[in-house]
């Protein structure tokens, strides 16, 4: 089990060089320095096989390959050592890896399986301009890894967190997660539950007792600490809801468990965590 002095010690944040990449770097500096942890900084550059592509595309003799694969390592240390420097700005002690794969997620997905406490990654890669939606790369990350995963979509002091809960299990080890993120980083919590307009229209008091026991059992399961935890009931499209919640309150984090109730159900029709993740102005973290 770990304490609460060894949370949030290890944490893992995948660069390339991009914007996102970047804003991912200064959050998770932010973090860290506030948590007492330490980074490990990891690239990925292509490994051999980018031959293959190159040789299909172009035709191009080994030694031409040889250059550009090259070139892509000399500019693999030259992102390294710009997110040292970033971090070594806040003081913040870091390792750092390159390593070549033709997939740079599953590379992240295998490197994170060492312990870390959290994944800092941006929202998307250099090639991928929109400014919110996941790229390719973040989305195979939170879809398969089993370590917590903060999506930065912009540079905040993460204080005021959104936790949603809906009286799940995965739900309630996210706020859990959260509290123990709080207590490191001085962050403000409001936990907040969605009733579907349904349930409401049948019956508002029902809705409203609903939420209630949702809210005893998640605060009884997370017990009293230091970090004081407002409450809010909201009445609408749960994803939809979350991110309007965020946006007025001016939260600048959501938390969520990878799947809510009825996992099959949301599996097919696509996750309220996956739609928040996707759609969200603020950065979202996903404790799997």
């Amino acid at each position: 089990m770990v304490t609460d002095k060894e949370f949030l010690k290890r944490i893992l944040v995948p660069v390339d060089g991009s914007a996102s990449s970047i804003v991912a770097e200064e959050v998770a500096a932010r973090v860290a320095k506030k948590a007492g942890a330490t980074v490990t900084i990891l690239h990925v550059v292509p490994r051999l096989g980018f031959y293959g592509e190159l040789n299909a595309i172009y035709d191009l003799p080994k030694n031409v390959a040889d250059d550009i694969i090259g070139g892509m390592e000399q500019h693999g240390v030259k992102i390294i050592d710009a997110a040292q420097t970033l971090f070594g700005e806040e003081s913040v002690p870091v390792e750092t890896e390159m390593l070549k794969d033709n997939d740079p997620a599953e590379t992240i997905l295998e490197h994170s399986k060492d312990d870390f406490d959290l994944i800092v990654i941006g929202v998307h890669g250099e090639n991928e301009k929109d400014p919110y939606t996941l790229g390719s790369i973040t989305k195979k990350v939170i879809m398969h890894t089993r370590s917590p995963t903060l999506i930065t979509k912009e540079v905040s002091s993460l204080s005021s967190m959104l936790v949603c809960v809906d009286g799940s299990d995965r739900s309630i080890k996210a706020l859990e997660y959260a509290v123990k993120f709080a207590e490191k980083t001085g962050s403000k919590i409001t936990m907040l539950n969605v009733q579907e307009h349904r349930l409401h229209r049948a019956s508002p008091k029902v809705a409203q007792e609903l939420g209630e026991r949702i809210f005893s059992k998640a605060l009884d399961a997370v017990g009293k600490g230091k970090t004081k935890i407002e409450k809010k009931l909201e009445i609408g499209v749960p994803s939809d809801k979350i991110i309007e919640t965020a946006e007025k309150g001016k939260h600048d984090l959501i938390v969520l468990g990878s799947r809510g109730l009825n996992p099959v159900k949301r599996f097919l029709l696509g996750s309220v965590s996956d739609d928040v993740s996707q759609k969200a102005r603020c950065s979202v973290l996903i404790v799997p």
